[in-house]
């Protein structure tokens, strides 16, 4: 999937530099490559749409810039902390010869059918995106999906049970903690039986409800006293 931008260069950087642009309903940015880093920016409703779509961390971004287009990934986004806008960018440049990093999103899927699930677990999801090494632009996965069908509470998914598409790989190296199946729950017939009925008298010893043995002692208390 490829996006194309409209961007500027950026000759003056700091904090004033960048009230400016944002002020101009323009992003700043920066691409880092091997070639040396390249201070820019770029309208900011084109890319919030572009943004808001979802798909910037699986996409090669085409970037028109001073008459020449350069190819790059989005690696961060950092956001507004009130609005949740962006508000600048890191760019990673990329050729067609070269890796290719890329964010893919993570989709559970067969949730309905986890015996975990079903007796009242819950999905703790840890990780929404993993990050990916791409052999090239059309190898880049826009999902990967992680069956849960078959999980029961405590179980949990694991970076080595991610089903990667061919040419793609993880960045991180370690078995990382992606899901898990937690809490413990009962089923509804579990649950009405281990709940008494509303309203139910507990008896008293001998079979006498409160009430009787009440009756019972007044009687007694009427009774006299046995002469010695």
């Amino acid at each position: 999937m490829s996006i194309q931008f409209k961007a500027e260069k950026r000759e003056q950087l700091g904090k004033s530099s960048a009230r400016k642009i944002k002020n101009a309903g323009r992003i700043p940015a920066i691409i880092y490559s091997d070639k040396g880093n390249v201070n820019l920016s770029l309208d900011a409703r084109e890319f919030e749409g572009e943004y808001l779509k979802g798909n910037l961390p699986v996409s090669v971004i085409e970037l028109e810039l001073a008459g020449k287009k350069v190819k790059v990934i989005a690696h961060k986004i950092e956001l507004d902390p009130v609005s949740d806008r962006p508000v600048h960018v890191d760019f990673l440049g990329c050729a067609d010869a070269k890796a290719i990093r890329a964010k893919p999103r993570l989709v559970f899927i067969n949730q309905e059918k986890s015996p975990g699930l079903k007796k009242g677990g819950v999905l703790n999801i840890v990780l929404r995106r993993v990050e990916v090494v791409c052999e090239g632009e059309k190898s880049i996965p826009e999902k990967i999906e992680v069956d849960i069908g078959a999980l029961h509470i405590s179980n949990k998914v694991r970076a080595a049970d991610l089903k990667l598409p061919s040419g793609v790989k993880l960045v991180k190296k370690d078995n990382f903690l992606v899901a898990s199946i937690t809490g413990r729950g009962k089923s509804e017939e579990e649950k009405a039986a281990a709940t008494p009925e509303a309203g139910a008298a507990t008896p008293a010893a001998g079979g006498a409800t409160p009430a009787k043995a009440d009756e019972k002692k007044a009687e007694a208390a009427k009774k006299p006293e046995a002469k010695k």
